[in-house]
């Protein structure tokens, strides 16, 4: 078994492994939490990406990725290094849509103005960097098939693209790392134990990993040399591949801990709990007389507390809020059962107030 075929061993394993990660954040989401945003369309997005790279690897390898370059023949030479750039393609564009992924959650759950505007900045340069590889990859001659046609196209080079490529994998250890310590900064706020801040920000956290693979992915490609192109980048592809794997496993472990704490008994209710049938409606307030009658009984209703009277008077128009779902207690799920507190949730709300005639306005 000659590398390539390893190369290809390991991208289907890792492929195996997104794509679990992939069906049980989507069952989680969809059948336990019942809400997906937009961070889980992106995810879906990326396991898929990877699902299309290790095909793409295979069909290199299939005509001559991870063999000497000066022993293959002149049309394997040129399918495998067509194919590979097909494949890293889908890395360069999967990567990114792993940080976009991150960053979506992250800015849904952060609250300071400095923290999604530096959420914001990283994710927008990663993506722009990482469409313009790309495009600047299958450009990088003139014709642009001189650069996988090296040995029957003449051509000229107009990028060099390798030192664009190791800026770029800095930047993006740089945003993996920063992407793992935002959750140090709004977690210390929960009402949580410190034991449960440190276990959940400790599992966001976990990009540091992902950080450390694109730092040796980019490591590997500063020292690459290119004339034995099919033999001498398998390093940079298999590196590549687990920066994205262990990527998806660090955004994905976070979002399954409402699944595991079902399977634990914790959170059988959590779907239901505290939530109507329209989940972006919570109940309505509202002001009454309390003088108008002797009998002031509480009554308890969805989870809130407001007093009823027997008479019957007008009152001023309800205020009631919208609230929007959040990742944060997607992932710390409900603690109220398990003696922790309640969860800081933000809310948009919404006040409407119309001037009426009632017995407390003289």
């Amino acid at each position: 078994m000659h590398r390539g075929h390893q190369l290809a061993c390991a991208m289907w394993a890792l492929a195996a492994l997104s794509l679990a990660l992939v069906a049980l954040r989507l069952y989680t989401r969809i059948r336990i939490v019942k809400f997906i945003g937009a961070e889980d369309y992106m995810y879906t997005c990326t396991g898929v990406f990877f699902l299309l790279f290790a095909i793409f690897i295979q069909v290199s390898v299939h005509y001559g990725l991870g063999q000497n370059f000066w022993t293959l023949s002149i049309d394997d030479t040129s399918n495998a290094i067509f194919w590979s750039y097909v494949a890293n393609s889908f890395a360069i564009t999967g990567n990114a849509m792993a940080k976009l992924s991150m960053g979506l959650f992250l800015l849904r759950v952060v609250q300071a103005r400095w923290h999604k505007i530096a959420l914001w900045t990283a994710v927008t340069i990663t993506v722009a960097t990482s469409i313009a590889l790309t495009i600047m990859l299958w450009n990088q001659t003139t014709p642009v098939n001189a650069s996988w046609d090296v040995l029957r196209t003449p051509g000229t080079w107009n990028i060099r693209i390798q030192p664009m490529s190791v800026g770029l994998g800095v930047w993006s250890s740089v945003c993996d790392f920063f992407f793992a310590a935002i959750p140090w900064l709004f977690i210390r706020s929960l009402p949580m134990s410190q034991r449960e801040k440190f276990m959940l920000a400790g599992g966001m956290s976990l990009g540091v990993i992902a950080g450390a693979c694109g730092i040796t992915r980019t490591v590997v490609l500063s020292r690459l040399n290119v004339f034995n192109y099919t033999l001498n980048f398998v390093p940079y592809f298999a590196w590549a591949g687990a920066e994205i794997a262990v990527a998806m496993v660090c955004i994905g472990i976070p979002t399954l801990r409402p699944l595991y704490l079902k399977t634990r008994g914790f959170a059988g209710t959590y779907s239901n709990q505290g939530r109507s049938n329209n989940a972006s409606d919570l109940p309505r307030f509202v002001m009454y007389d309390l003088k108008a009658s002797k009998a002031t009984p509480l009554v308890r209703h969805s989870g809130f507390s407001h007093v009823r009277t027997d008479s019957n008077i007008s009152r001023p128009t309800a205020a009631y809020t919208k609230a929007r779902n959040d990742s944060v207690d997607d992932i710390i799920s409900e603690y109220q059962n398990q003696h922790v507190g309640v969860i800081w949730v933000k809310n948009e709300v919404r006040i409407q107030e119309d001037v009426a005639e009632w017995p407390l306005r003289n």
